[in-house]
């Protein structure tokens, strides 16, 4: 019906609105600060749970774009890991080649391995981006994952407990399937997880983080930096044992990653916007 889809739009109306208005607030200089405050650290725990992680660096030559565990490159003499590549002797980074030439320069990233120990077990990639100066850094996975070939199967939000009292976590996840290069006829099934952290907030809407980005610079001044969470790995085709998976990775990785807690800032009335 026609007041159904008006009431539907009317989050995504409030959060245009409100983007619009903190755009004209900053570009008349009424006093918006950014920030270098962020909710979580940018870095990922070596054991979480029955977990051993794996951070990794990438080669940032695209005639190479290897990767590698940090603790299997060579050390320098004073015992550091190496920064560049063994193979072609670029230098290392956190992000390969594709994401270094797509993401504002002082975008923050890292990303892990996690294998069970001892196995056997499901095993994962866990990865933090955190924006800089340019808050571009962060945009909704939907639009650069099917620009990789992959097919949204389904979506949906859970709840995660995340006990002793404290709020559950919502987290996004898509489901994921798409050919195997080289083998049309063989079918790659994989889920992918996200949530947004700010400062004092937690969110798995990509319009619900919007909004706050907004009313952060109109109501308090301030343009803080956010952060991106995600989880990504197998999944079998007809079972939902990933659901349960990934309920408990990000019950571990979120308290491991928050930094202490910041009191909470007001808010403007909730608006429950769609994906």
């Amino acid at each position: 019906m026609e007041t159904d889809r008006t009431v539907a739009v009317l989050p995504r109306l409030f959060a245009l609105a409100a983007i619009v208005l903190a755009g004209y607030m900053t570009a008349a200089h009424t006093g918006v600060v950014d920030t270098d405050q962020a909710g979580i650290r940018l870095e990922l725990p070596t054991q979480l749970g029955p977990w051993q992680g794996h951070e990794l660096l990438f080669c940032s030559s695209r005639n190479c774009g290897h990767s590698f565990f940090v603790e299997n490159l060579p050390l320098d003499p004073d015992g550091t890991p190496s920064d560049v590549c063994p193979d072609c002797g670029a230098p290392l980074a956190t992000m390969n080649w594709a994401e270094q030439s797509m993401l504002p320069k002082d975008t923050g990233l890292t990303r892990s391995v996690y294998v069970p120990n001892p196995p056997p077990g499901p095993t994962f990639y866990a990865t933090i981006v955190l924006s800089g100066d340019d808050r571009s850094s962060i945009h909704r996975p939907q639009v650069c994952m099917v620009a990789q070939g992959h097919d949204i199967q389904d979506e949906y939000t859970i709840a995660v407990d995340m006990g002793e009292g404290r709020p559950p976590l919502d987290v996004h996840v898509l489901e994921f399937a798409r050919p195997v290069e080289g083998q049309p006829d063989k079918i790659e099934t994989t889920y992918y997880a996200y949530w947004f952290v700010g400062k004092g907030r937690t969110t798995a809407s990509h319009v619900q983080r919007m909004i706050w980005m907004a009313t952060d610079r109109i109501f308090h001044g301030v343009n803080h930096r956010w952060a991106y969470v995600s989880i990504f790995g197998a999944r079998i085709p007809g079972s939902r044992a990933h659901v349960q998976t990934i309920a408990d990775i990000a019950s571990r990785l979120h308290p491991a990653i928050l930094l202490p807690d910041d009191p909470p800032l007001a808010e403007v009335p909730p608006v429950n916007p769609s994906e």
